[in-house]
């Protein structure tokens, strides 16, 4: 069989990518980018550790809103331990849960009173949340997208529009102006 030789996105190594070792040494997770596999199971790794990372830095937004935007007094303990069950078992991300409690009190204007100081309310409403985000982001795509339809309209108009500048001379019939001058004499 032929040899296919590849470069391995990560190491940048060549290696020759047959079609029996597909799944052995080496993989293609999309068309044309070949990986050792090795490599693509650290590199996999790696970037679910720092999206874990950031999504810890949400735990910190969840509070600080708790306190400061909404300020209000909350049972931190119940609070940590009712997160900490939604993102191990109902596999909600820090960042869902934060945006979901914006979403029920700056939006549904929802009671803290009512939530017993702790993030009770998180599993009812985190699908409506969802949506509710996705929507907002999909409205501000729409909205961007139009500004440059309107952005490339305009420059089209203006590329074609020829800029047409009157002359601040005045049309003088010289025969006039001579005529007049002998008249005078």
């Amino acid at each position: 069989m032929a040899k296919h030789i590849v470069t391995c996105r990560i190491c940048k190594e060549k290696f020759d990518a047959q079609e029996e070792e597909k799944n052995k040494t080496w993989i293609m997770p999309s068309k044309n980018f070949y990986y050792h596999k090795s490599c693509y199971d650290n590199w996999k790794a790696q970037s679910d550790v720092n999206v874990r990372r950031n999504d810890e830095v949400y735990i910190e937004y969840i509070y600080d809103y708790l306190a400061r935007d909404l300020k209000v007094q909350y049972d931190y303990y119940l609070c940590e331990a009712q997160r900490k069950n939604f993102v191990e078992k109902k596999n909600y991300t820090n960042k869902g849960i934060f945006f979901t409690l914006k979403y029920f009190y700056e939006v549904k204007k929802g009671e803290w009173e009512k939530s017993h100081g702790g993030l009770g309310i998180i599993p009812y409403i985190y699908q409506d949340s969802l949506q509710y985000w996705a929507s907002m982001t999909k409205k501000q795509a729409n909205i961007m997208e139009q500004i440059e339809a309107q952005m490339s309209k305009m420059s089209e108009l203006a590329a074609t529009k020829k800029r047409v500048r009157k002359s601040n001379k005045k049309n003088i019939d010289q025969t006039a102006l001579l005529l007049a001058e002998v008249e005078e004499e």
